[in-house]
C-alpha cells in the first residue's frame, strides 16, 4: 500500500520530502505516482491544506567503483529560499530604503535596490515565520512599516484565500484570509480590479484571478 500524505497549513514540499528521507522536493513532485498532484498543482512551491502527496518506497542505487581510481559521487541537496519584494504603489523609486528582516534564526539588515527584492537563503529546520521592518524616512530610528511574515501559508491562486492572501499583500484589503466570500473580500477585489481596469463586479473570476497572479508573480 502507497503511503499518503495530508498537507497542512504552511508545510513545504520540500520539507515534507525531507521528513521522509528524501534531499529533493523533485523526489515527490516528479514521480509517477504523483501525476494527479502535479497537474491540480502546476507550481510546486504553492501547495494547498488537504492535497494528497503520495511517498514512493526509497530504492537503493548501486554505483560500480574502480579498484585503484579515484571515484566521485555528488550529492545534491535542494535549497529553501525567502523572496521578498518591496514596491510603492504609486510606482515610486525604492532604492535604498532600509528593511530589517527576521526569518528563522536569521536577520538581515539591508537596504533595497531598484527592484526591491530580497532574497534569503533558509537554514534546515527553521521556523517558517518570521518579521519585517520597513524605514521609508532617512534617519528613522523606529520602523514605519512593520508585519509579520509565514512561509508556506500563501493558497493555490484558484482557491478564494490564495486571491484574499495575494489582495490582501498588494494592499486591497480583503479582510480575513478564511476562504469566505465575505463584504470585506468582495470590496478588496472590486478595489483591485479598478485599478487594473477590469470588469469591477467584486468577483475574483478567470480574468482577475489571472491578473492578480501576472501583478503579484506568483
Amino acid at each position: 500500500m502507497v503511503q499518503q500524505h495530508t498537507v497542512t497549513q504552511g508545510e513545504t514540499l520540500l520539507r515534507i520530502a525531507r521528513q521522509y528521507g528524501f534531499r529533493t522536493s523533485k523526489s515527490l513532485y516528479q514521480h509517477p505516482i504523483n501525476a494527479e498532484f502535479r497537474a491540480l498543482r502546476p507550481d510546486p512551491n504553492l501547495i494547498f491544506p488537504g492535497d494528497i502527496i503520495k511517498i514512493p518506497q526509497k530504492t537503493e542505487k548501486f554505483m560500480p567503483l574502480k579498484i585503484g581510481s579515484k571515484n566521485t559521487f555528488v550529492v545534491r541537496d535542494e535549497k529553501e529560499y525567502f523572496r521578498l519584494k518591496v514596491a510603492y504603489d504609486d510606482g515610486d523609486d525604492i532604492t535604498g530604503k532600509r528593511v530589517v528582516l527576521n526569518i528563522g534564526s536569521q536577520t538581515i539588515d539591508t537596504v533595497l535596490q531598484s527592484d526591491g527584492l530580497i532574497e534569503v537563503e533558509l537554514n534546515n529546520n527553521d521556523a517558517l515565520t518570521g518579521s519585517v521592518d520597513l524605514y521609508l524616512k532617512a534617519g528613522d530610528t523606529t520602523p514605519t512599516k512593520s508585519f509579520a511574515v509565514q512561509i508556506g501559508n500563501l493558497d493555490p491562486i484558484d482557491t478564494l484565500s490564495g486571491v484574499q492572501g495575494r489582495c490582501n499583500m498588494l494592499g486591497f484589503n480583503c479582510g480575513k484570509v478564511d476562504g469566505v466570500m465575505g463584504e470585506k473580500t468582495r470590496i478588496g477585489v472590486k478595489e483591485f480590479q479598478y485599478q487594473h481596469e477590469l470588469e469591477v463586479d467584486g468577483i475574483p473570476g478567470p480574468k482577475t484571478k489571472a491578473k492578480l497572479q501576472q501583478v503579484f508573480g506568483s
